[in-house]
C-alpha cells in the first residue's frame, strides 16, 4: 500500500483568485515543481514556508518520487489537476500564487478513498470525524496522528478553519451522499479532496478546497457572452481546423498572451527542421547568457549542460522554460517568429524581465520612445540582453510594464497551434482541457499579473478538430479560476 501523502489544510489561501506572475501560472508551477529533481525554497511564498517549513516539503516530495515514480504529465479530472507519474496518479488538491509567482498553498493526496461501494456504516463514521473536525471553534489535536501534525501544526489548523468561518459562515453539516465529502457551511461549501485515518482512528491524510466553479453553457453565444463581460479587454476565438469560425469576440485585437507567445518559436524550429536545416536530435550548450527567470528550472542548471531539441521544445512548452525558450529563439532568430506573431522587435524573455525592472526605468522609457520603429526597439533590447538579469524577488505585486509583452490576436494564435499540434510537446501540458473528453489535446497558455491567455486544439472522438483561444487583459490582478471555469464550459460544447 502506498503511504499516505500529508497535506496541509489549505482554505484561506485557495478561496481567493489565483495571481499570475511573469510568465508562470498555475499549471507551470505544478509542473515545475512535481518534474524537478530537487524543489527550490524560493518557489515558495514566506507564509507558506511559515505553515509548512522547506525541509517537509522536500522530504514530500522525495517522498513521492520514490513512490510515484518520474512525473509524466497533468490531466484534469472532474475540474481539478491530477498528477501522473510512471506508478500512479495524486490529485492536485490546492494550488495558488502570489504576484511574484511563488506558490502560496500546494496539496496533493492519492485518488479519493471514498468509492461509492463504501456501507451506510462507512460514511456515518467518515461524517462524525469530519464534523468533530469541522463544527468546534477549534479541532482537538486528539483527532490528528503525530505525523499529520508534525507537517501541519494544529495552531496552522485552526487558523485555517477560522478562515473558512469567515469566509462562507457558520458550520452547517458534512454530506457524504456523494463520491467524497462536503463540508458545507451557510455560504458556501468545501470539498473533502483526501481524507484518510490509521487503525487508531487517528487522521493521517485530510486536504480540502472550495468546491469548482462548474459553468455550463447553453451556447457559443451564451459563452460568448460571458467572456465579454468581464473586466477590461477580451478576446475568444472558436474555429473548426480548416474550416467554419462558430464564434468569435475581438479575434483581430492583439492582446498580451504571456507565454502563448512561444508557441510560434516551435513552429519556427518545425519548420528549419522540416527543410533540412536542423534536427530534433541536435544540441545546444546552456550559457550564462540564456539564463531567464523561471517558468522552468534551467535557469538553475550548471553552464556547459548539453540539450537537444526536442527536449527544449518539451521544456519550453510542457513547463514554460524561459531558459529553454530564449536558447530556442537564439538558434532560430527572431525574423520568422516575429513574422508569425506579427510583432516588431519583440523581446526575449530575459529581456522582458529586465524591462520590467523598476531598477531599470530608463531603459524602459527607451523601449516605450521607440514605439513601433524596429530598429530604435532593437538597439533598446540589445541593451536590455547585455544587462543584469533581476531576481525574482525585485518584482512589486500586480500588473508590471504590461506593454512589454507579446501581443498576439486570437486569430494568428489558431493556426500557430494547428502548425504544431501534431507535434508531442504540445501534448504533454493538457492545460484546461481534460484528456478524457477528447482524442487528442495540444495546448499552450500564457499568463502575468494582468494577462492570461489559453490556446487549444482539440479532437473530438468523432475526428473533428478545434481551436479554443481566449485572451484576457486588464490593468488589475485577474481571476484566473473564472476565466478557466468559463473556458472549460467552451470546451464542454465541443466534446
Amino acid at each position: 500500500m502506498h503511504p499516505s501523502i500529508l497535506v496541509p489544510l489549505t482554505v484561506g489561501l485557495t478561496m481567493t483568485a489565483a495571481a499570475q506572475s511573469g510568465n508562470i501560472s498555475q499549471t507551470e508551477a505544478l509542473t515545475r515543481l512535481l518534474s524537478a529533481e530537487q524543489p527550490q525554497a524560493t518557489w515558495f511564498a514566506p507564509e507558506f514556508l511559515e505553515r509548512v517549513p522547506f525541509e517537509t516539503v522536500a522530504r514530500q516530495m522525495e517522498s513521492i518520487r520514490q513512490t510515484y515514480g518520474a512525473f509524466q504529465r497533468l490531466d484534469t479530472q472532474g475540474g481539478r489537476p491530477v498528477a501522473v507519474f510512471e506508478r500512479g496518479s495524486l490529485v492536485i488538491t490546492a494550488v495558488s500564487l502570489d504576484a511574484q509567482g511563488r506558490l502560496t498553498s500546494f496539496g496533493a493526496a492519492p485518488p479519493s478513498p471514498l468509492a461509492a461501494a463504501q456501507t451506510p456504516a462507512d460514511r456515518d463514521a467518515i461524517a462524525q470525524t469530519l464534523t468533530r473536525v469541522f463544527q468546534p471553534e477549534t479541532a482537538d489535536p486528539a483527532l490528528f496522528a503525530p505525523e499529520f501534525l508534525e507537517a501541519v501544526p494544529i495552531r496552522s489548523v485552526n487558523e485555517q478553519l477560522a478562515a473558512a468561518r469567515a469566509e462562507l459562515g457558520a458550520f452547517v453539516r458534512v454530506d457524504v451522499s456523494g463520491n467524497a465529502p462536503r463540508v458545507v457551511y451557510e455560504k458556501g461549501a468545501l470539498n473533502v479532496t483526501a481524507f484518510q485515518v490509521n487503525a487508531q482512528g487517528q487522521i493521517t491524510s485530510l486536504a480540502i478546497a472550495p468546491a469548482p466553479e462548474e459553468i455550463t453553457f447553453g451556447s457559443l453565444e451564451e459563452a460568448r457572452t460571458a467572456f465579454a463581460a468581464l473586466p477590461g479587454r477580451t478576446s475568444l476565438l472558436v474555429r473548426e481546423v480548416g474550416g467554419d469560425t462558430l464564434v468569435a469576440l475581438n479575434p483581430s485585437r492583439p492582446l498580451a498572451v504571456g507565454s502563448a507567445f512561444k508557441l510560434a518559436i516551435l513552429a519556427e524550429l518545425q519548420a528549419q527542421i522540416t527543410r533540412g536545416e536542423r534536427s530534433w536530435t541536435d544540441e545546444m550548450t546552456l550559457s550564462d547568457r540564456d539564463r531567464s527567470l523561471p517558468g522552468g528550472t534551467l535557469q538553475d542548471a550548471p553552464t556547459g549542460s548539453r540539450y537537444t531539441l526536442r527536449d527544449l521544445a518539451a521544456r519550453m512548452i510542457r513547463d514554460s522554460d524561459n531558459t529553454a525558450t530564449d536558447m530556442l529563439l537564439n538558434l532560430v532568430g527572431r525574423a520568422g517568429v516575429e513574422a508569425r506573431l506579427g510583432q516588431t522587435a519583440m523581446p526575449s524573455t530575459r529581456e522582458a524581465f529586465v524591462l520590467k525592472n523598476p531598477a531599470n526605468f530608463e531603459l524602459l522609457r527607451a523601449y516605450r520612445a521607440a514605439g513601433l520603429n524596429r530598429e530604435a526597439r532593437r538597439e533598446v533590447l540589445a541593451r536590455a540582453a547585455a544587462a543584469p538579469l533581476p531576481n525574482v524577488e525585485t518584482f512589486p505585486p500586480g500588473p508590471l510594464a504590461t506593454d512589454v509583452e507579446w501581443f498576439v490576436s486570437t486569430e494568428r494564435l489558431c493556426p500557430l497551434i494547428a502548425e504544431v499540434a501534431a507535434l508531442p510537446a504540445t501534448t504533454l501540458n493538457p492545460g484546461a482541457a481534460d484528456p478524457a473528453d477528447f482524442a487528442r489535446v495540444s495546448y499552450k497558455g500564457g499568463s502575468e499579473g494582468g494577462v492570461l491567455n489559453l490556446t487549444t486544439q482539440v479532437t473530438t472522438r468523432s475526428g473533428r478538430s478545434y481551436c479554443v483561444s481566449a485572451t484576457w487583459n486588464d490593468a488589475r490582478l485577474l481571476n484566473e479560476n473564472r476565466f478557466v471555469s468559463l473556458y472549460r464550459g467552451v470546451l464542454k460544447l465541443l466534446r
